[in-house]
């Protein structure tokens, strides 16, 4: 221990919690149990530290998450000489946040609603946004007061307005769109709860599975094994199958494998993709123009664990023919089988790089990968490739459908 502090123990929730505590030179030594007696002792939900001046400091897990998606904590704005103080903006100010975490209902809902919009308003905002934290309100009843408050505002405003509520048992997020759900995700985490509704979708990684493998021509895959790789229970994975119907070959040794390319399942895929894939999108605000190519260069000299490559660039690589030129955006595939995707290796990557606003076409784009196995494919350099089906998925996203089902022909050409 350090010269000039005081190790203390004490009882605390059932447990025992152990403390360093500063002492100033000279000082008397410390009575523990006096002090413990006369100290109140509270949850903060925060991580506590000591300056060098060995003053009491807390780190607020919220703060923290929220500044890694590029935004500023409590800031105070000053337009013709009067002050805007806001929780939390982005740099360029397009997006603003109001927080409240008291759970007092649905009054903290209208309080914090219309102050954001006064902000969002004042100052020119293109988002203002409500993150409600440990809030007792339902989830249905505050989804209803929402819309209700958004018709109090002018269809302007009240369509740049957001809410994100981490509930006790759920996640409420209106819109929801991939701004909003960074924020909820980041949230949920910041408060240590996991956040069912943006864990990662898995009701369709059979499908995709077996749709990759049937691309591949990789032949037919046990069902334990397909449970392995998808991380889903049996009973999940039976049911999946039943709902591919008769484009499920099944084998009297427990293996499957497609007969042909699912069609009703794949439109219902793509026709959910927007909420089913769990997608952060970034923009470059240096005003430099974003180079994809350039971003993808820098990204394999210093490759970060579990992102692969896909899109455009995917697709090449799965079919060199393919008849589009440049790279439209650079899309990556991160793995995230515990549901929650790790973007911090952006700001490493280019620290101009910030969340793209609604409608602005992105420089970069990812793509959590929820199941438990990636299936990412090695490369030739650093970085590995994303399975067909991500491409593919990708594609759609850009609307480019003709390259997307002219890789699925030269696959299916190529065994």
């Amino acid at each position: 221990m350090a010269p000039g502090a005081a190790l203390v123990s004490a009882p605390f929730g059932g447990s025992t919690c152990t403390f360093t505590l500063p002492i100033a030179p000279g000082a008397q030594p410390l009575d523990a149990g006096a002090c413990l007696e006369r100290t109140e002792w509270r949850v903060l939900n925060r991580v506590a530290t000591f300056n060098r001046s060995g003053d009491l400091q807390t780190v607020d897990p919220l703060v923290t998450a929220l500044e890694g998606l590029g935004l500023l904590s409590k800031q105070r704005i000053v337009i013709d000489d009067q002050a805007y103080d806001v929780d939390f903006v982005s740099g360029n100010r397009r997006v603003i946040i109001e927080v409240k975490r008291t759970g007092g209902g649905l009054r903290d809902v209208h309080a914090a609603a219309l102050r954001v919009a006064m902000h969002a308003r004042t100052l020119g905002a293109e988002r203002g946004i409500v993150l409600l934290c440990a809030s007792r309100v339902s989830a249905a009843g505050l989804r209803e007061e929402w819309h209700k408050l958004l018709k109090v505002f002018a269809p302007d405003l009240a369509s740049r307005l957001g809410l994100v509520a981490i509930l006790d048992d759920n996640v409420v997020i209106e819109p929801d769109d991939p701004l909003l759900r960074d924020i909820a995700e980041a949230a949920a985490n910041a408060g240590g709860r996991s956040a069912p509704t943006l864990r990662g979708n898995r009701s369709f990684e059979v499908m995709r599975v077996l749709l990759s493998r049937w691309l591949l021509h990789r032949g037919r895959i046990a069902v334990g094994e397909l449970q392995r790789q998808t991380g889903l229970s049996h009973p999940s994975v039976s049911k999946a199958l039943v709902a591919l119907g008769p484009a499920v070959e099944r084998r009297r040794d427990r293996s499957v494998a497609l007969r042909a390319f699912p069609s009703e399942a794949w439109a219902q895929l793509v026709a959910l993709a927007p909420k089913v894939r769990q997608t952060s999108a970034f923009v470059d605000e240096s005003g430099r123009g974003g180079d994809p190519q350039r971003l993808l260069d820098r990204l394999r000299r210093a490759p970060p664990p579990g992102v692969a490559v896909a899109g455009v660039v995917a697709a090449r690589h799965w079919h060199s023919g393919l008849d589009l030129e440049g790279i439209p955006r650079l899309d990556l595939s991160v793995h995230a089988p515990d549901g929650g995707m790790d973007t911090a290796f952006v700001a490493r990557l280019d620290p101009a790089l910030v969340l793209a606003p609604p409608g602005t076409p992105p420089l970069l784009v990812l793509h959590a990968v929820p199941r438990a196995e990636s299936l990412f494919t090695p490369g030739d350099a650093t970085l590995p490739w994303a399975d067909p089906v991500e491409a593919l998925l990708d594609l759609y996203e850009l609307r480019l459908i003709e390259q997307a089902d002219e890789l699925v022909r030269a696959l299916r050409r190529t065994p």
